[in-house]
């Protein structure tokens, strides 16, 4: 028994996922044009198979978790956290190949006129030319002026109001992760027929195979070899899983003449307890199935952070719980105290995986005498800034003490008499206020004041600064 609960579930609107977006195969062209009666729609510059997984694994979850009305900004998650979420072995390739699709993803402009029908049951036609969202990368601006500390999408106004107000169907979230793009493609287009057939009570639900093709998108065969050979590989996994019981196929004409199949389905067991689950009341519901045995999906590669723990002893299973499960922050300064303790106090821990483990899950706090490498990369700054500033007095006083003899050589240097006309110069070049200080001096502030002024005259013809509190010879 297995059961599927909110959680396991997401709701698509069926306004826009009825038409193709994405290509499926390599070989698929740029554009995509469909035309249905009064329906147009054309996708210029369509992305590929990482764009619909992208689309329907990710940005599909994330606008169901986020409830109604659909939010302008949607977080994403750390391109690694993506990577992850899409079963993808995490490194720079890859995480560069996850945000080209992105960008692909969100520069698909759609020209389209459709009907759909609203929650509120009224019929609406809409024609625009729009694209979907904007892609703002970790790092970088929001609109709202912070900064993005994850992967969000920017979503357009007319995408937002056709989230809110378009019907949704229900679709098995963990069932969807495990299909290939163009069989998951299909279980998003069939699931309105099955379910249909279900709410109907009839024994098969129909598909036309030029429909698929055009919806999908993928390449149409006119040959019945071709066809058969093509569908198999789409019906090959709802067939092993249970959703579908037969396949049959019904030779017929498209309305230009053009040889055409109805493909007519028996739904498994499987779609019927999805149709149960997701039409029934209360919770959780029980599927009356065996559970698809989950494909093998690569394992991936440790992150650089868990690295850094399974380094120190923890192991691999531990190492992406821990860092599934607590800030990056934290870890890092778990991380930073442990290589402390080790190279300060190596006997205090014996097993290092363990005591690691056991401080990150309850956040130990720093062990006497630690000192993060911020606090000794700042201890270190404010040292040398000390040290810095002592060499500049150093300097300094040095500097003064040069210009102090060369001061002192000037005035020995000169005679006598040249001495006597020196002084009587410098008095008179004083200021008026030093001179009335002067002649009104005892006879001993009279030889410090003319120490002074002999000095300051000395300095201006040897070209020197007059330092403060300076005194002459």
């Amino acid at each position: 028994m297995s059961a599927i609960n909110h959680e396991a579930t997401v709701r698509i609107e069926t306004a826009l996922s009825r038409y193709p977006l994405h290509h499926l195969s390599k070989a698929g062209g740029n554009a995509i044009t469909l035309r249905e009666g009064e329906v147009r729609w054309e996708v210029k510059h369509s992305p590929g198979p990482l764009g619909y997984r992208l689309d329907t694994l990710i940005v599909s979850r994330k606008l169901e978790q986020a409830g109604h009305p659909i939010p302008r900004l949607v977080r994403l998650g750390s391109l690694g956290e993506i990577c992850r979420n899409l079963g993808l072995v995490e490194g720079g390739k890859i995480k560069a190949d996850v945000k080209r699709a992105l960008f692909e993803n969100a520069a698909a402009f759609i020209m389209a006129r459709i009907t759909y029908r609203t929650v509120d049951g009224v019929e609406r036609t809409v024609e625009f030319g729009t694209t979907r969202y904007a892609v703002v990368l970790t790092g970088e601006t929001l609109p709202d002026g912070r900064r993005a500390y994850a992967v969000y999408l920017v979503l357009t106004d007319l995408y937002r109001e056709i989230l809110d107000t378009a019907l949704t169907r229900p679709l098995d979230y963990g069932y969807l992760r495990e299909l290939p793009p163009i069989a998951g493609r299909w279980y998003e287009l069939a699931s309105f027929v099955v379910f249909g057939a279900f709410k109907h009570r009839r024994p098969t639900a129909r598909l036309g195979y030029g429909e698929f093709c055009a919806h999908a998108p993928q390449t149409r065969y006119t040959g019945s070899g071709p066809m058969r050979k093509q569908m198999a590989k789409v019906h090959a996994p709802h067939l092993e899983s249970g959703y579908l019981a037969g396949v049959a196929f019904e030779a017929t004409t498209d309305r230009e003449g053009r040889p055409d199949w109805m493909m007519a389905y028996t739904p498994g067991p499987k779609a019927w307890a999805e149709y149960r689950a997701f039409t029934g009341k209360g919770r959780p519901v029980l599927l009356e199935v065996t559970p698809t045995p989950s494909r093998p999906e690569p394992q991936p590669e440790p992150t650089g952070l868990e690295r850094e723990l399974i380094s120190r002893g923890v192991t691999p299973s531990v190492a992406a719980d821990l860092v599934r499960d607590f800030p990056a922050d934290q870890i890092a300064a778990q991380l930073e105290r442990l290589d402390w303790l080790r190279e300060t106090k190596p006997k205090r821990v014996k097993d290092l995986g363990a005591y690691l483990a056991e401080a990150i899950r309850k956040d130990f706090a720093p062990p006497a005498g630690f000192r993060s490498q911020d606090e000794r990369a700042a201890a270190e700054r404010a040292e040398l800034a000390q040290q810095e500033r002592a060499e500049q007095a150093r300097r300094t006083k040095a500097r003064a003490q040069a210009e102090q003899d060369r001061v002192w050589a000037y005035w020995e240097a000169l005679p006598p008499e040249r001495r006597a006309t020196l002084d009587a110069e410098a008095l008179d070049q004083a200021a008026p206020a030093d001179r009335v200080e002067y002649e009104a001096a005892v006879p001993s502030v009279r030889r410090m004041l003319r120490t002074a002024f002999r000095a300051a005259l000395i300095r201006r013809r040897l070209g020197l600064p007059a330092p403060e509190g300076q005194e002459g010879p």
